[in-house]
């Protein structure tokens, strides 16, 4: 019987509809709505729900501008006992138009 290949790296965005990423998913479908003072409450807790439902998976963030979502996330990232997982965050550089990746650790 053939179980087929698990994909072991997932390309992440973090929000939908900020920026064209190259990207197979996102931590959030949709834009966020509300303000800050809202966001700030619920990023921890979401990404941690997502984080987790990918444990063992190596993710290769494509970070966006809304710094309170990459902070969330990584809050949630370091919060998540997930010994084999790997995070790459890829940055976008305006003069070549493509992305820099650095390992988080």
């Amino acid at each position: 019987m053939w179980t087929g290949i698990l994909k072991k790296q997932i390309t992440v965005g973090l929000i939908k509809g900020r920026h064209e990423m190259p990207v197979d998913e996102y931590v959030w479908d949709k834009p966020m709505e509300g303000g800050i003072e809202h966001n700030l409450g619920i990023l921890k807790g979401e990404a941690m729900k997502y984080i987790e439902s990918r444990i063992g998976k190596e993710l290769h963030l494509h970070v966006t501008g809304y710094s309170p979502a990459l902070t969330g996330f990584l809050k949630a990232w370091n919060a998540t006992d997930n010994p084999e997982g790997r995070l790459l965050l890829y940055h976008y550089d305006m003069d070549t138009k493509s992305y820099w990746s650095e390992e988080y650790q």
